[in-house]
């Protein structure tokens, strides 16, 4: 029996006791603790990393936007001398760094401010003219409760950029800060954006705040008034009656004695009887009515432009000035250029194009678009797709430059109907040039030197 327990005892040694499996079971549950515990500090950690890393990368930013070349140089005295007089006990170095130190020290003060004004900036037009001033004021508020120190404002105009200092602001307060623009070309300028600068006296560090995004002004070419005019209305009842008096028409206009071959139907009975004269007859007369579709026709080749783009201009001002007449006096009118035809298929393209032409704006923005171009269609060939596309043309104006002999412009016209008005306004900017009105065989030339000489050319012009 004695044997028999002690085998019992062993053998019971051998299997784990309640207390050794809630050990276990303790230590497996003390490593599952100890990974979480890790993989929370693991998690933290790469949380703060990305918040330090994206705040490094705004800070690295500002200095990059607000520390200047000067500023840089501060910066690397404060952080090399200092240290370094220090260690080799050179007290030169160590002043030069920490003056350097309390300029950028002082300089920090001086970017304060600057999101709290109010820009207003408005053209008069909304335009402007070719070569004249315009004078457009800009008005900055402070719209903060606190005073505002000086600044500086700076409009970008074109790829030039103008200062305006900008004065002490009380809250609220409102200042007018004259601005003039000068004479730019014709075509499309970007003005703005316009931005307060902040910096300090010695011009360490500099703080930008945009307060105006950019903006594109139309520069709409020079233009004349020109005379109103019915040059170019073709017979048509359905048109507008002019001062041309006719025999047979719509619209009535006065009487007159009958002469030999007047058509008996316009004999006017009433008026016949009351002079009582027998043989005597009165006849009525009637205003022509036209119609009017006008077609303005410019020359883009260069090669038809001798003295350069001082004539392509001048000729341009003269397609704004009729163009603008025509829409003044209500009629149809079309502008018309060639498009821009791709060089390897010059040869067998053809293409115009049409101006906007609904309003005088509308015109004026269009011509501020185009200039000269060597893959464009001669003028002969724009002139033929034109007189295709406008069955109704009356009038044709063809505005070219001073690169075309008498001969060529006599080929021009040979491929417009003949039954149209034709007249060519050629820009002359040649020295030995002179503005004048001629005839030359079938075709009349309005030569002008500058946008000026056209309003009196003009009124010697009668179709």
């Amino acid at each position: 029996m004695a044997k028999e327990t002690r085998t019992k005892s062993k053998a019971n040694s051998s299997l784990p006791t309640t207390s050794h499996t809630q050990n276990a079971n303790t230590f497996v549950s003390g490593t599952d603790s100890g990974t979480v515990r890790v993989s929370f500090v693991m998690e933290k950690g790469r949380e703060y990393f990305a918040f330090a890393l994206k705040y490094l990368k705004i800070a690295r930013l500002w200095v990059a936007e607000t520390v200047t070349k000067l500023g840089w140089l501060a910066l690397l005295l404060a952080s090399a001398w200092v240290p370094l007089g220090v260690w080799l006990g050179w007290p030169e170095f160590a002043f030069l760094g920490a003056v350097a130190s309390i300029i950028i020290l002082v300089a920090i003060p001086f970017l304060i401010g600057g999101k709290n004004y109010l820009i207003g900036f408005k053209l008069p037009d909304d335009h402007l003219v070719a070569g004249e001033e315009t004078a457009a004021p800009i008005s900055v508020t402070n719209t903060n409760n606190r005073l505002e120190l000086p600044g500086v404002l700076e409009v970008q105009i074109g790829d030039a950029i103008e200062e305006f200092p900008i004065p002490l602001l009380r809250a609220g307060e409102t200042k007018l800060l004259p601005f003039e623009l000068a004479g730019h070309p014709r075509g499309v300028l970007k003005v703005g954006p316009i931005t307060t600068v902040r910096t300090d006296p010695v011009g360490t560090l500099r703080k930008e705040t945009k307060l105006l995004e950019a903006m594109d002004v139309h520069v709409y070419p020079q233009t004349k008034v020109l005379p109103p005019t019915v040059i170019g209305y073709m017979r048509d009842l359905e048109g507008n009656p002019t001062l041309t008096v006719v025999e047979a028409d719509m619209t009535f206009h006065s009487i007159r004695e009958y002469v030999a071959g007047d058509n008996p139907k316009h004999i006017h009975w009433k008026a016949t009887a009351k002079i009582g004269m027998p043989g005597k007859f009165l006849v009525r007369q009637y205003a022509e009515s036209r119609r009017s579709r006008m077609v303005i026709i410019l020359a883009m080749n260069p090669t038809e432009y001798l003295a350069g783009s001082e004539e392509f201009e001048v000729a341009i001002s003269a397609v704004g000035s009729l163009g603008a007449r025509a829409i003044q006096d209500s009629r149809s009118v079309s502008v018309v250029i060639s498009e821009e035809i791709p060089k390897l298929a010059k040869n067998r393209m053809r293409a115009i194009r049409d101006l906007r032409v609904q309003t005088r704006k509308r015109l004026m923005e269009d011509l501020c678009l185009i200039n000269p171009n060597e893959q464009t269609m001669s003028l002969k060939d724009v002139c033929r797709l034109a007189a295709g596309k406008y069955q109704d043309m009356s009038l044709a104006v063809i505005v070219t430059g001073s690169g075309l002999t008498q001969r060529q412009l006599q080929e021009v016209r040979s491929v417009l109907p003949n039954n149209i008005g034709v007249a060519f306004v050629t820009a002359d900017g040649r020295e030995d040039a002179k503005p004048k009105f001629f005839k030359a065989n079938t075709i009349d030339v309005l030569n002008i030197q500058e946008i000026q000489d056209l309003p009196g050319l003009l009124g010697r012009y009668r179709g």
